[in-house]
């Protein structure tokens, strides 16, 4: 059931009340800023929004200036802060309002989506926790100036597991129509100097992709950020720092809150130029003599690799002699760039613990295959009969997560089953998933490889 109006809290502080001043004062940002990037699928933003961190936030809602055309849905999210607010919720909230009102004119709630959100366990339909927060609704102004008449899908992540966001986030992730916005601080406090510093950190944890190490004093929207981790890395993408600066608070007097901004960028192409192959292939071979020999493989370097092999990617090496197999290693989910992976990778191989370690000897008469590893699509299916027809044989491998475990096959296991059924019965099987349980249990994707 949906209500009414939202109506704004933020304006005549955060942002101008009124509409002429509030359209100066977006355009006049956006003039000032510039960015070397465009058509975001992620941004993470300030908390206090454009009008209150131009500076900051200028260059990365630049970007935006360029999707009016092809953005309609966008869905703001961030971590519900009690002390600002009223009291604390369990799970996921989204409102039940039909619109978000701002000084520009009414933003509609895209209401199909945030319905179906609310029928999910731990998400609620509820707009008591939007009447008082102000980290979502910094961002409608400039969404509106910017992009036009789209629908949002406004989230508040309450008491929530970083897991029950990522199983929210990816069923309204969408195409290049839809762009996602987290809301955030790195780090507050009342010495400008030791907020910077614990920013820092903050945003150095999620340059690493490791946001599950974020704490509530590194980050105002910590659960939000682990699962945009989770999310841009299971999908190659990864989280790219913009810029940062340290800003007046805009909730309290003499206290400082450090402004950061990162993007993510989607691409499903993970084909390769002859010759970045040629480079990513003597790479991994040199990997492999060095370990054999005894030495370490450390990873590479951003600057001695061609741009290709510094995009984040999974890969999965594969080490044959005389056509049996002496090892393989490999991940689904991008962690680091595809240079970096294919080398841990291939030193790996070299030590499958399931075969005998490869010996100096074999070296010369080794042959190598690099398989590339497409972004991570999560498919939501009703029924065991349909999870089957989801999956084309031989093109598509699949990653099932449980609470009971995980597991992986490659689109080359095909070869070794006789039809679909038997293909998710196998990898169901490793994954502790009984065929006699619900498929809504567990949570699916598929990806693609190219083998080279």
């Amino acid at each position: 059931m949906s209500s009414g109006v939202r109506e704004p809290i933020a304006a005549g502080t955060l942002y101008p009340s009124d509409p002429q001043l509030l359209r100066v004062e977006i355009d006049t940002a956006i003039k000032n800023a510039e960015s070397d990037f465009a058509s975001p699928k992620v941004l993470v933003l300030p908390a206090c929004g454009l009008c209150a961190a131009p500076e900051v936030a200028g260059g990365a809602m630049f970007m935006l200036e360029s999707e009016r055309d092809h953005i309609d849905t966008v869905v703001v999210i961030a971590d519900y802060d009690p002390a600002i607010g009223d009291r604390r919720f369990s799970g996921v909230a989204v409102p039940r309002a039909i619109a978000f009102r701002t000084p520009l004119g009414d933003l509609l709630v895209h209401r199909g989506v945030a319905d179906a959100l609310g029928a999910l366990p731990g998400v609620t339909l509820n707009d008591r926790p939007f009447l008082t927060d102000q980290s979502i609704e910094v961002h409608l102004p400039p969404v509106q100036r910017l992009l036009g008449t789209v629908k949002i899908v406004p989230i508040l992540v309450g008491d929530a597991s970083p897991a029950e966001v990522v199983d929210v986030l990816e069923r309204v992730w969408g195409d290049r129509h839809t762009l996602v916005i987290a809301s955030s601080f790195f780090g507050e406090g009342n010495d400008a100097e030791a907020v910077h510093e614990l920013g820092e950190r903050a945003r150095e944890i999620l340059r690493r992709g490791d946001a599950s190490a974020l704490t509530s004093e590194m980050a105002s929207s910590p659960i939000t950020l682990a699962a945009l981790a989770t999310i841009t890395s299971r999908r190659s993408m990864g989280l790219n720092e913009l810029s940062a600066d340290v800003v007046d608070h805009p909730f309290a007097t003499d206290r400082f809150a450090d402004a950061g901004t990162f993007g993510a960028w989607e691409s499903h192409d993970v084909s390769l130029a002859a010759v970045d192959v040629a480079h990513l292939r003597a790479l991994a071979l040199s990997t492999v003599h060095l370990t054999v020999l005894g030495g370490v493989a450390e990873g590479t370097l951003k600057d001695r690799i061609p741009p290709a092999l510094a995009a984040r990617r999974a890969s999965v090496v594969t080490l044959r002699r005389e056509g049996e197999t002496r090892g393989s290693a490999g991940t689904i989910e991008a962690d680091r760039s595809l240079g970096a992976s294919v080398v841990r990778n291939a030193a790996a191989a070299c030590a499958d613990p399931r075969l005998p370690s490869v010996q100096p000897a074999e070296l010369d008469t080794i042959d190598m295959s690099i398989s590339v590893v497409s972004p991570i699509e999560r498919i939501f299916p009703e029924s065991w009969q349909e999870l089957s027809q989801i999956f084309a044989p031989g093109r598509h491998g699949v990653l099932v997560t449980t609470e009971h475990g995980r597991a992986a096959q490659l689109p080359a296991m095909w070869a070794r089953f006789r039809d679909p059924e038997s293909f998710i019965a196998a990898v169901a099987q490793k994954a502790r998933l009984d065929t006699g349980m619900r498929v809504s249990e567990a949570a699916w994707y598929r990806f693609e490889t190219i083998e080279y």
